[in-house]
């Protein structure tokens, strides 16, 4: 076999491995979406369960760099005592979970009526026949059933259980319960809500207990979330962004999350709530997708000060745990760029060492092919390194759908309760033309080897001959 033929054989796979990690650097292929594992037609046997309509994610094409993401609305399954109602925030629950002083009552789980911070109440506020603890432990303890019989204070009747007292004008569908019995929250109608400043839940048939709430304001008010659903566009109050029958708040627009199906909440956005490395390029409507692509020299993902939160320590508490995924995801793309990068120059440089130390010397003697080798293996172990962290980021998503420390509870039981959607889509045409690059290039190392060892087998030959030829003259 002469040199310029081992050469051809080592072009091959070298050519063929550029070949097709530049294909797959460069494009965003299909994906396959597994359109059995989309709820349709759901039959909900369990009562603790009931149908929510939301936007489900699903990857049309993803490359190993960018991808077009379209979201079709669905009806999923979620637990019927799931509370909408936002939770407090850490700082909150400190403050609400410090020990009263000695002229205090302590509330046993909820928090004090007149001051939703703090669980803590003044003594005398105890046994009073009036409810001033939303879990009514001060008026339901032991210690009260050796009170004297009920007297309601000036501005106060009793309850129709005559068993508390209570402000019928002010209390009466007020959303807090303040009767033993919940007769002052039943039988409310959307109009005695609205005369007390409040939003009507549908589903309860109550009035939700935060004053100055709308129906269609973006905000949950009710616990069953009965106030944000089936809400048309000329219903949606203040500023918010009308879409699929719902109402959000002007803050999720342009936060680089899809709200609306007709991604009318993303689309001509100048700059993002939270910044990450996704650059949104197009809203491909032939495609009915969104096309993103992973910027790695843009810094790591942060949170834009300039945005106002209205304050709100719950979202910026979520926001922050969203920067500290995104974050983590960034390095872990970074770990896949690079490795496809290294995987691009080391195959290059093979070739380039082919070139120039072989095709520029006359008749192509004396090639060193090690130097090959050496290339072809450092670009095999970046290729497969990189892929691997692929294969890992793409199973530690689906993972992390159900980490309630990564997703806000929603989301995590929104995946708990379908466990399907998190299996709809599988490994893009670049996966596996990147998989196609490993084994080229585990094909130039055989070959390399191969190369190797019959020249050397070659070389010793020819040693061999030419002492046995020494020998001869010598006699």
């Amino acid at each position: 076999m002469t040199n310029c033929l081992r050469l051809a054989i080592l072009f091959i796979p070298a050519f063929i491995t550029l070949g097709l990690l530049a294909v797959a650097f460069a494009t965003n292929w299909w994906t396959i979406v597994l359109e059995q594992n989309i709820p349709k037609n759901i039959n909900i046997k369990n009562s603790n369960l009931r149908l929510y309509q939301t936007l489900l994610r699903i990857p049309q094409s993803r490359g190993l760099f960018s991808e077009c993401i379209s979201y079709r609305l669905v009806n999923l399954t979620i637990n019927d005592s799931y509370n909408f109602l936002p939770e407090p925030s850490k700082e909150e629950l400190a403050i609400a979970d410090r020990n009263c002083s000695i002229d205090q009552f302590m509330c046993a789980t909820g928090y004090a009526i007149s001051n939703p911070l703090t669980r803590c109440i003044q003594n005398q506020q105890q046994c009073n026949g009036i409810i001033d603890c939303v879990d009514k432990s001060d008026e339901t303890s032991t210690v009260c059933n050796e009170r004297l019989p009920l007297r309601c204070q000036d501005g106060y009747e009793k309850c129709p259980d005559q068993k508390m007292c209570y402000r019928v004008n002010d209390q009466t569908c007020d959303g807090v319960s303040n009767c033993l019995d919940d007769s002052d929250e039943q039988n409310c109608s959307p109009q005695r809500c609205e005369d007390n400043k409040r939003a009507f839940c549908i589903k309860e048939r109550k009035c939700a207990r935060r004053e100055h709430s709308h129906s269609c304001d973006g905000i949950s008010d009710c616990a069953d979330n009965s106030d944000e659903e089936n809400c048309p566009s000329h219903e949606c109050r203040g500023d918010t962004i009308s879409c699929d029958n719902r109402c959000y708040r002007s803050k999720y627009r342009c936060d680089g999350t899809v709200q609306c199906s007709d991604f009318s909440d993303e689309k001509n956005c100048v700059e993002y709530t939270t910044k990450n490395y996704l650059k949104v390029y197009t809203i491909r409507d032939d495609r009915k997708c969104i096309e993103k692509r992973f910027t790695y020299f843009g810094g790591s993902p942060t949170i834009d000060n300039n945005i106002d939160y209205n304050n709100n320590n719950n979202n910026n508490e979520y926001q922050q745990k969203r920067v500290e995924y995104l974050t983590l995801t960034y390095y872990l793309r970074m770990g896949i760029f690079f490795g496809i990068i290294g995987g691009l120059l080391f195959t290059l440089l093979s070739i380039l060492s082919l070139f120039l130390l072989a095709c520029c010397r006359k008749n192509c003697h004396n090639v060193p092919f090690i130097l090959y080798g050496i290339w072809t293996f450092l670009a095999f172990l970046s290729i497969i390194g990189s892929l691997g962290i692929y294969v890992y980021l793409w199973l530690w998503e689906k993972q992390t759908v159900v980490d309630i420390e990564k997703n806000l509870p929603f989301d995590v039981m929104i995946h708990e309760n379908n466990t399907t959607i998190r299996n709809i889509e599988f490994f893009g045409l670049s996966f596996w033309l990147a998989c196609g690059a490993i084994l080229s290039t585990f094909l130039s190392l055989l070959c390399s080897y191969r190369v190797c060892c019959k020249l050397q087998s070659s070389r010793a030959e020819d040693k061999e001959y030419e002492i046995m030829q020494m020998q001869m003259q010598a006699y």
